[in-house]
């Protein structure tokens, strides 16, 4: 036994060994980032079952992820074999479920009740809200879905439920302060509503639990009685209810070990109370507390960089975490004019590590605030052929409702598309079955013609398609004929956006109200977010070439199919390795995990921090553990990124870099900020050069500040860091997935739309990829500038207003041209 014990303390340093051999009584384990404490756990239950004779199901172990708990479960098997499988671990919710179900009518529940997450409850609040009309306007300010939801949650693990709530009157007086005094009623059908499904949220799973244990003092001794030992990691995020369980599960024996890291509590809005770890040896006096402060993942540029952020906490314990590695690489900051640049730059930079660090695609995460900041992270990495996978989501396009819009979108361009047809002639609904489809099939395959054509053929009953069927099937073609008539002269979101609506698909996401639709809806109202970036995008591009702006040609929703299908069918080779693959999260997502690079985007103001200007300093100091815990996921290098201008709800939104950015010790950034930069925290607008939905800041997909940069010039001209194209104004594009220098775009030639524009000088365009321009503000009348493509001239003249305002440029090259400064990208030439 000596010996197999002495095998799994091996390489353990003096504070872990202290914490793995002390196994009676409670132990406090004060863990910093990257200090081992995962190896400290699953140690200390392998020594557990190597020093004591029982049966693995008497230890209990809890977690707050799902991976966390498999993979300390991997580790513990490792060291003492198949004894680790009888170990009962797993997240807290997951453990409580299994609590609860055998109870679970006793309480008013079905056995088989399901979960509903975080994202599910704050679109369940939402629609609370609007059934009990408190959604128009001089009510938002007061009932914000997270907010409510927070409240909610903090009032249930605080053991409130509606009915207590209404006979609080202190939480009615504060609420009538708060200025929403109708929140108990939000509260009861919100609860109505999950009763009525079968369903809990996770609050509800703590709480019932209580009530359980409360109640049923039967059901609290049987599932006490289980265990003589009890290991909680993260205890930092553990809120009231899940601390009063955890205590009468650990009342009998006091063998509970606990670990933490104050400095990442990152679940207050689940109701975690930080003062659960602070106050854990006033619970237990005679607890036995270790410190590990060693860190063993990250670079001391990171971790001091990280320690510089969290220092601006105050609710915090003292902690001296230092690396046991050299200095590595200083943050990287990552400044972006759009969001679809921030995500070109990203991805750029992953191909560029990868080439000069030999670096695998599994070595890289891109961690955002918000899931929605997914989409333009997606596009980027299929153009280049990067396979990716998203943690706690599905790939954009392939949900389900995006599929279904965009099976419209094709077959509007193309009638004879029968695998979109087939989509989109039932979504939703119209009375149309498989049976007539069947039918409608056989007359297709009968005249060898498209579904389409084939609903119009005059024996179409003879194949079994009935008259009733028939006439739906045809008012369904007579309604995509009429939108594939304006194909060619309509704009792209325009047409998208009324045959989403004309349809009835947007309708129909956005008539049903349950958690799921609504989350459907959203993503179909992305879509067409990304259909209108697309089409500023090739306006951006047309006023590069120097087409005036009243004589853009049309941005077709042809145009944008070329451009999107590409992305969506990118054959991704599957790798002998099916894990290496780029990891996208959210940072939540990322809690207990590792990668050598991370790049940390959208962290800006009212995103990163996601609060507004009258958060409280605890929800300040809560959103600064999450940065904390972003920047702490990495071993070998950081990258911050931040865009001046940002698509948010079909509009540009313009925010300055995340206060997280400037808390950032200087000395630990490669490129840090300075105070009169565009970017500083005093505004991108400071100076003039950035502003919301035009300047500089320019559009999320053809803004770019008019730096003329294609979406496609990612795998179709190889972008290599910063902006270029190769495409031509027709708007021709090549595709090379291995290209890593941008390609000369072909010269326009002239079209319908166009007939009589000047046409530039035939010479090959002048691209930089890593051209970086400036502020329109920054330009004026006489200066001698350089544009990416057209290379060097001289303003003549500037009218107009920010940010509508127009340059006359004389280039060396290519002659007069007259550009719209918002999207024309300019520098000036350093003589």
């Amino acid at each position: 036994m000596e010996e197999k014990i002495g095998r799994i303390l091996e390489g353990l340093n003096p504070e872990q060994k202290n914490a793995v051999e002390t196994i009676h009584g409670p132990v406090l384990i004060v863990a910093g980032a990257g200090s081992g404490k995962t190896r400290v756990l699953t140690t200390r239950v392998a020594y557990i079952l190597a020093k004591e004779d029982l049966d693995p199901s008497r230890i209990l172990a809890l977690t707050f992820t799902k991976k966390a708990a498999g993979e300390m479960k991997e580790r513990i098997r490792a060291m003492v074999g198949k004894k680790a499988r009888g170990v009962v671990m797993g997240t807290f919710h997951s453990i409580f479920i299994r609590f609860l179900r055998p109870y679970a009518e006793s309480l008013g529940y079905p056995p088989n009740f399901t979960i509903y997450d975080q994202s599910d409850s704050v679109s369940a609040i939402r629609a609370c809200i609007k059934e009990l009309g408190l959604g128009e306007d001089r009510y938002k300010a007061y009932y914000k879905p997270k907010d409510i939801l927070s409240r909610i949650s903090k009032v249930k693990n605080a053991l409130f439920y509606p009915k207590d709530y209404r006979n609080n009157s202190d939480f009615l007086k504060a609420d009538s302060a708060a200025k929403r005094p109708r929140l108990c009623e939000i509260f009861s059908l919100y609860q109505d509503k999950l009763k009525q499904s079968g369903v809990m949220d996770f609050d509800d799973i703590l709480y019932q639990t209580n009530v359980l244990f409360r109640d049923n003092k039967e059901a609290l001794a049987e599932i006490s009685s289980r265990f003589d030992y009890i290991l909680v990691d993260e205890y930092q995020d553990t809120n009231h209810a899940q601390y009063l369980i955890l205590k009468k599960l650990a009342a009998r024996h006091h063998n509970i070990c606990v670990v933490g890291d104050d400095s990442q509590s990152i679940y207050a809005f689940r109701g975690a109370q930080i003062a659960n770890i602070l106050n854990f040896k006033k619970d237990y006096p005679e607890c036995k507390v270790v410190r590990l402060e060693r860190n063993y993942r990250s670079t001391s540029n990171i971790v001091e960089a990280a320690n510089s952020v969290i220092a601006h906490n105050e609710g915090r314990i003292p902690k001296n975490c230092y690396s046991v590695g050299d200095g590595g690489e200083k943050i990287n900051f990552l400044k972006a004019y759009t969001d679809q640049e921030e995500a070109i730059i990203i991805v750029a930079d992953i191909l560029r590590r990868m080439r000069e660090d030999s670096a695998a695609y599994q070595d890289f995460a891109i961690l955002y605030r918000t899931n929605a900041q997914s989409r333009l992270l997606e596009e980027q990495l299929r153009r280049r052929n990067i396979p990716y996978v998203i943690y706690s989501g599905n790939s954009f396009f392939e949900r389900a409702e995006v599929k279904n819009l965009m099976a419209y979108f094709k077959l509007v361009v193309n009638t004879s598309d029968d695998e979109s047809f087939k989509r989109a002639v039932n979504m939703p609904a119209r009375g149309i079955g498989a049976v007539s489809l069947a039918a409608l099939g056989e007359c297709a395959k009968a005249h060898s013609c498209p579904l389409f054509k084939a609903a119009f053929m005059p024996d179409y009953e003879a194949y079994g398609l009935r008259g009733a069927a028939a006439s739906k099937i045809q008012a369904f073609c007579r309604f995509i004929e009429g939108f594939a008539a304006r194909i060619g002269v309509s704009d792209a979101y325009d047409l998208a956006r009324e045959l989403a609506d004309g349809s009835g698909l947007y309708p129909f996401y956005k008539a049903d109200t349950s958690i799921e639709g609504m989350a459907r809806t959203a993503n179909v109202e992305e879509l067409l977010n990304s259909v209108k970036a697309f089409t500023e995008e090739r306006m951006g591009e047309f006023a590069d070439n120097g087409i005036p702006e009243s004589e853009f040609p049309v941005v077709t929703l042809a145009d944008f199919l070329e451009d999107i299908v590409l992305l969506s069918n990118v054959d991704v080779a599957e790798d002998k390795d099916s894990n290496n693959k780029v990891a996208l999260m959210t940072v939540h997502s990322a809690k207990g995990l590792e990668f050598p690079y991370v790049y940390v985007a959208g962290c800006e103001e009212n995103l990163f921090p996601n609060i507004g200007m009258l958060s409280s300093k605890q929800e300040i100091e809560e959103e600064r553990r999450l940065f904390y815990v972003a920047v702490t996921r990495a071993k070998k290098a950081v990258s911050i990124s931040f865009a001046a201008s940002r698509m948010r709800n079909g509009e540009h939104k313009s925010n300055p870099p995340s206060r997280f950015v400037r808390e950032i010790n200087p000395a630990f950034v490669e490129n840090p900020l300075s105070d009169d930069e565009p970017f500083s925290l005093g505004g991108f607008g400071s100076r003039g050069g950035f502003g919301s939905g035009g300047g500089a800041g320019g559009s999320s997909r053809g803004g770019y500040s008019g730096s003329g940069f294609s979406s496609g010039s990612g795998s179709r001209g190889g972008y290599s860091g910063s902006r270029s194209s190769s495409r031509g104004a027709s708007g021709a594009s090549s595709h090379s997935s291995t290209s890593t220098s941008p390609s000369p775009s072909p010269s326009p030639s002239p079209s319908p739309s166009s007939a009589g524009v000047v046409r530039p000088n035939p010479k090959p365009p002048i691209i930089d990829s890593n051209f970086v321009p400036v502020p329109m503000t920054e330009l004026h009348e006489g200066q001698r500038i350089e544009h990416n493509r057209f290379g060097a001239g001289t303003i003549l003249s500037i009218i107009g207003k920010f940010p509508d305002m127009k340059a006359t440029v004389d280039f060396d090259e290519y002659g007069e041209k007259r550009l719209l400064l918002k999207y024309a990208k300019l520098r000036p030439i350093k003589e």
